[in-house]
């Protein structure tokens, strides 16, 4: 059932996940069956996250007295958050109460208090909260007795009775000494770690973790699900091409549409070159690692680069590079120009039904296009080879492209001279884009598509270097019945 919210309230889809801001009014937000993130501002809100089979949600409420109305997930790794950066946010204070109300919270949902240095269940002072269940009210009080300047100290309530509070219901902070490496990967708890100014290694726990290493170059091996590694300021992982220097994070293990690159307090807005607050995505084969990278300095003449390796190389399905990502904004991507990028290894992957350019990288790839409009796109000419070609697959000539412009080739022909042709294989059904120049060690770009299309692909279906001058209606199609690599080794 879709959401009715008002027309204030903004929403931002991303396939793996949904954010809902309210205003600085009383919102009332209701939220999708999916993973969501609604945050209500100012004023008192009502966030209702709607239950799901995949529901895992995080709460962020704001100030004010908020209705938080959460859904139990079936696994413990999918619990949800409930996230408290300022006391401002939830407290009580002589004149009484002024603390959210959490309802249906479940024996596996975490309270992330760490901003406020709070984290596990004691007697309520330096850093531990007191938890008193009031049968009257039935309801659970989770506070500290530890005020703040203004005479407030932190308060949440939670319907029902949890005086069995633990520890596991906490997130819980770990900051690493100077050049040190945090461990705890086998761990079931939630964790914030915070990194030194040193190069640290950070071995995630395994679920719903965030690791923010801050300077140095350090190394995250993110963990079975929902990791999210964080960074504050340029300087965290960063290249200075003036001086020479650099202190560069490597990402390892990343997996699309669980863990997330937030780069959000760096003002990045998005994918694309690498300027006007965009960041460039793209494979490099020479370190054989992904490449995020800005090409604009800040004012020390540093830019933000970062480095990852992937496991998301088998049956990604709709999801693109821009979902690795929480950006300080992107509401509006064009999802069909959109990019989905492999690295050297076999690649499967499929595109949504929005469309979107699959970038395989070499290996002998298989991609599947979906109802949308198709960009199958190649950098180099190592990508697809002959005898480990690519393999394309529901490829729509009304909609797809094939993407061959930084090759260098200019249009369809006899496959020489810049040209790719077309030909035919009747014994396995399916036509190949081939290039017949061979390069210095024998290799020739070769593509394939299952399906007969020797009469039907055209110079439409091609993104080239330069317009044709011959017309390509005049092109020669080579029709063979032969096994396809008969074909290449007799071309």
């Amino acid at each position: 059932m879709p959401n009715v919210n008002d027309d204030d309230i903004k929403q931002i889809n991303r396939p793996a996940y949904t954010t809902f801001i309210g205003t600085d009014g009383n919102d009332s937000i209701t939220g999708t069956d999916g993973r969501d993130i609604l945050i209500g501002g100012a004023g008192d809100d009502t966030l209702d996250g709607v239950a799901g089979y995949t529901a895992s949600d995080t709460y962020i409420g704001g100030a004010g007295a908020d209705t938080i109305i959460a859904h139990e997930s079936p696994y413990m790794f999918r619990a949800n958050q409930f996230v408290y950066t300022e006391i401002s946010d939830s407290y009580y204070n002589a004149s009484g109460s002024h603390s959210d109300l959490i309802q249906n919270f479940g024996a596996n949902d975490v309270l992330d208090l760490t901003a406020l240095g709070l984290e596990r269940v004691g007697d309520g002072r330096n850093g531990d909260l007191a938890v008193r269940y009031n049968t009257e009210e039935d309801v659970t009080y989770v506070y500290s007795l530890d005020k703040d300047a203004n005479g407030n100290a932190f308060e949440v309530r939670l319907a029902g009775d949890h005086s069995g509070l633990y520890t596991g219901n906490f997130m819980l902070s770990y900051t690493i000494a100077p050049g040190g490496t945090f461990t705890h990967g086998n761990s079931l708890k939630e964790w914030h770690v915070t990194g030194s100014e040193s190069d640290d290694l950070i071995i995630a726990p395994k679920y719903n973790s965030t690791l923010d290493g801050g300077a140095g170059a350090d190394t995250y091996l993110m963990g079975k699900t929902r990791t999210t590694v964080q960074f504050d300021q340029v300087s965290d992982s960063f290249v200075n091409d003036a001086a020479g220097t650099s202190s560069v994070d490597l990402v390892r293990y990343f997996k699309l549409g669980t863990d997330l690159l937030d780069v959000s307090r760096l003002g990045f807005t998005g994918l694309g070159d690498g300027y006007n607050g965009t960041l460039n995505y793209a494979f490099d084969k020479s370190i054989e690692r992904v490449v995020v990278q800005s090409f604009e300095t800040d004012a020390q003449g540093n830019r933000f680069v970062l480095h990852a390796t992937n496991t998301d190389r088998y049956g990604v399905d709709g999801l693109l590079d821009v979902d690795r990502f929480i950006f300080a904004g992107n509401e509006t991507v064009d999802r069909a120009k959109a990019t989905l990028t492999g690295d050297n290894e076999h690649d499967i992957f499929t595109a949504g039904a929005e469309g979107g350019v699959l970038i395989g990288n070499g290996a002998g790839d298989l991609l599947t296009g979906g109802a949308g409009a198709d960009t199958f796109r190649y950098l180099d000419k190592s990508d697809s080879q002959r005898f480990n070609n690519d393999l394309i697959v529901n490829f729509d000539t009304k909609l797809d492209k094939i993407d061959v412009a930084a090759l260098g080739y200019t249009g369809l022909g006899d496959g020489t001279g810049g040209t790719l042709k077309v030909v035919y294989d009747q014994g396995n059904h399916r036509t190949y884009l081939k290039d017949f120049d061979a390069d210095a060690q024998g290799d020739r770009f070769e593509i394939a598509l299952q399906g007969n299309f020797a009469k039907t692909f055209s110079g439409e279906n091609l993104v080239v270097a330069s317009i044709p001058t011959v017309a390509e209606a005049h092109q020669a199609v080579e029709v063979v019945g032969v096994a396809a690599d008969h074909v290449s080794a007799a071309a």
